[in-house]
Order: structure tokens, then C-alpha cells, then sequence
């Protein structure tokens, strides 16, 4: 399978993990499935701003769902979020994909609604810098 190749397809990606986890929620609540895959929601909106910048962007390994690392070559800041509860932060400074091996949702994180909402924010802030960016041009 290869990776998406345009902005737009990375977006779209985004939207489908978000949907995947706000669609997994109501019946595993409890369950980490649904913070996971909003992370890769996440993953995803940034690989489509760096792929917008042309920005290159490590192509496998722990590099490439690094959200911290990933944030910081799209040229963004923490500040950037303006994120009082700490949910949209949660997922550059937290989320991992050693999230897969757990069963349940850490006790020491938000609860997961609020995380979905946050990284299906996170994204559609990041495709509205890119709009944004496309008008400046």
C-alpha cells in the first residue's frame, strides 16, 4: 500500500480516522481503539501540511508517527494549539503507537470523547492553515 501523494489525499485520510474513531466510540468508550485512531487523524492532517510546504517528512520507522517531531518540522509550536484542557496537546506531546498494545485507556489522559473532538479539530485547523496558505500564494 503506498502512502497518500497529494495534500488533499493525506486530508481525506484524516477525515476517514476521525470518522473511524468518532464511529468506534459510543461502543468502546473504554477501549484505547478510538484515541488511537485519532491519532493517526492527526498524523495524517500534519503529513498533508508538510506534504502542502513541501516539507520533507520521514518515510517509515518511529519517525514517521512521530506527532511531536512531526509538529515541530511543520514549523509549529505548542503555543500554536491554544488548548486550555490539554486534549489537542495530548496527541503532540503524548500519543504513541505503543497505544496499540493496551486494552484500555490510561486513567492519567482526558477521557476519550473529548480527545476525539480535540484531534478532529487539530485537523481541520491544520487543512484550514493549508487553505489558507494556498490563498496567500
Amino acid at each position: 500500500m503506498n502512502d497518500p501523494t497529494t495534500t488533499e489525499e493525506w486530508m481525506t485520510v484524516a477525515r476517514e480516522r476521525g470518522a473511524d474513531a468518532e464511529a468506534m466510540l459510543p461502543t468502546r468508550e473504554a477501549s484505547v481503539g478510538p484515541v488511537y485512531m485519532a491519532g493517526y487523524a492527526v498524523e495524517c492532517a500534519v503529513k498533508g501540511y508538510l506534504q502542502h510546504r513541501g516539507i520533507p517528512r520521514p518515510r517509515g520507522g518511529q519517525g514517521g508517527h512521530n506527532l511531536k517531531g512531526l509538529w515541530k518540522q511543520a514549523g509549529f509550536r505548542l503555543a500554536d494549539l491554544r488548548d486550555a484542557d490539554g486534549s489537542k496537546s495530548f496527541f503532540i506531546e503524548q500519543w504513541s503507537t505503543a497505544y496499540r498494545y493496551q486494552a484500555n485507556i490510561p486513567q492519567n489522559i482526558p477521557k476519550s470523547g473529548d480527545l476525539i473532538i480535540a484531534a478532529k479539530r487539530l485537523a481541520r485547523w491544520l487543512q484550514a492553515q493549508t487553505k489558507r496558505e494556498r490563498g496567500q500564494k
